[in-house]
């Protein structure tokens, strides 16, 4: 008998068996316990400010789920004004989707990353089970695979998104043949892997610019050289934006 399998399916059982109430709770002490801005948020600025209340009964008011409506804790806040005017603007001149990787979105990011990841796997899909898998071993699960493992599994009672399930399978698949890092590496090929590594640290990193010193020093932690200028060249065949600022750190 497969004893793993079986405890999984007793903890989903289980969670099937709790009622709403008890689920939400059970729910918010895990995002607490992972989050300790938050848990601090709710014994701070929620408890002592009756505006931040209001400003959250408007948001649950609205049930609006979307990505935009809570950039951070400070949007509720009301401390980020700023941070949305500049972002209305930002939008008004570059459209809808946001280019916070290095001045590429995220379906750019998604096309470059195509190009070095093996097998044409689904972005959204690798990293679900790359992350599953890190939160396996840590016993750690971060809000945002949470909320992402909501939205695939969402998606996936839809006839016509089963695909996905395919690409999470194959994603599996591709980690578990390739368990550490250098049978992975010997699967993607050494040119391939350190540019597929440098677009999932960027993914996971959004900024306007990146400094060539961050990257390479990320890629070092990974046991991966490479030179500046493989790293510009990089840069440039995909057209992301590096720190080109006077006085920048020496690469």
């Amino acid at each position: 008998m497969n004893t793993s399998r079986t405890s999984s399916e007793s903890d989903v059982l289980a969670c099937l068996a709790d009622d709403s109430s008890t689920a939400a709770i059970k729910l918010l002490v895990d995002l607490c316990r992972e989050t300790p801005d938050l848990h601090q948020w709710l014994r701070g600025e929620f408890a002592r400010d009756s505006e931040v209340r209001d400003r959250f009964d408007r948001l649950v008011a609205g049930a609006d789920t979307s990505n935009d409506a809570v950039a951070d804790i400070s949007s509720l806040n009301g401390e980020d004004r700023a941070w949305k005017e500049e972002r209305r603007q930002l939008r008004k001149s570059n459209g809808h989707m946001p280019r916070i990787y290095g001045g590429l979105t995220w379906a750019e990011m998604e096309c470059a990353f195509r190009q070095y990841e093996a097998g044409g796997i689904d972005l959204g899909a690798f990293l679900l089970a790359h992350d599953w898998r890190e939160a396996s071993t840590t016993g750690s699960v971060a809000p945002t695979l949470v909320r992402a493992s909501l939205a695939f599994l969402r998606s996936t009672g839809l006839a016509d998104q089963r695909r996905m399930l395919k690409h999470y399978t194959r994603a599996l698949h591709f980690l578990e043949k390739s368990a550490s890092l250098r049978p992975r590496r010997e699967v993607v090929g050494h040119t391939d892997w350190w540019k597929l590594q440098t677009l999932l640290y960027m993914l996971r990193n959004p900024r306007p610019t990146y400094r060539t010193r961050d990257v390479r020093g990320h890629l070092a932690t990974l046991g991966i050289e490479i030179a500046s200028l493989d790293f510009r060249r990089f840069c440039n065949r995909h057209g992301i934006r590096r720190d080109m600022r006077p006085g920048r750190p020496r690469t």
